[in-house]
């Protein structure tokens, strides 16, 4: 993930909090992030320094295997639509199940099945065991169409959220404050579990309180549904 594309979600996350807080934020990219916080919000005649912090599921202090394996999958696809693309075959919606590293094999199976397909018709393709592409014909003027999905990795059950996640990334993160304190007093954090993506489909009990180890407020946000504030 590059950088511009990490700060527009953290755009994304902040504005949906507001959204669900029913508060009006003016959010903005902060100066630089070595000496402040990810965003800066005004609301009403007050500003205060935001922190943006993603958290998933099966997180641990090495990481999160769940979302390693969603940003395998994104890129494979991603390399797969450039390289369908690289030629000179019509636009189409592409969605996959199951493993998707035979790079080769999907590509040409995609090719072989676009030009015996009419516009909007969509066929089944089962490659070899656990692969399975839909693909759809495009209009035209769908021209590079690219959102092309991985629906493995977006389809599951949302559980509960280890408490000790969470924990352990507010003291992580806490670790910083002393830095932004020179510029902005006020400074919260917002963690985020994203539950379009199997990683980050978790809830929380809202009666649930954390330490908040320096920061003003915590605020932690389902995305896209649900936002609760962690205070105690």
């Amino acid at each position: 993930m590059t950088r511009h594309h990490q700060k527009e979600l953290e755009l994304i996350y902040a504005e949906k909090a507001a959204e669900l807080l029913n508060e009006f934020w003016e959010i903005e990219p902060s100066p630089n992030e070595t000496s402040w916080p990810d965003l800066l919000v005004k609301i009403e005649s007050e500003t205060f320094g935001l922190e943006v912090r993603e958290i998933y599921l099966d997180e641990s202090r090495k990481g999160s295997t769940k979302k390693a394996y969603e940003k395998m999958n994104l890129k494979n696809i991603q390399k797969l639509a450039d390289a369908y693309y690289n030629t000179n075959y019509p636009p189409i919606k592409v969605d996959l199940l199951g493993n998707i590293e035979a790079h080769d094999k999907l590509l040409n199976a995609i090719i072989s099945e676009v030009s015996q397909l009419k516009k909007l018709e969509q066929r089944r393709i089962e490659l070899y065991s656990n692969c399975v592409i839909y693909l759809r014909r495009l209009p035209n003027n769908m021209n590079k169409y690219k959102r092309w999905n991985h629906i493995s990795d977006k389809v599951g059950l949302v559980r509960n959220i280890d408490e000790d996640i969470i924990k352990r990334v507010i003291l992580k993160k806490s670790k910083k404050l002393s830095k932004y304190s020179k510029n902005i007093s006020d400074v919260r954090l917002l963690l985020v579990s994203n539950r379009i993506f199997n990683s980050g489909k978790t809830q929380l009990n809202s009666e649930i309180t954390f330490d908040r180890c320096g920061f003003n407020t915590i605020y932690y946000l389902s995305y896209p549904e649900t936002v609760w504030k962690l205070n105690n």
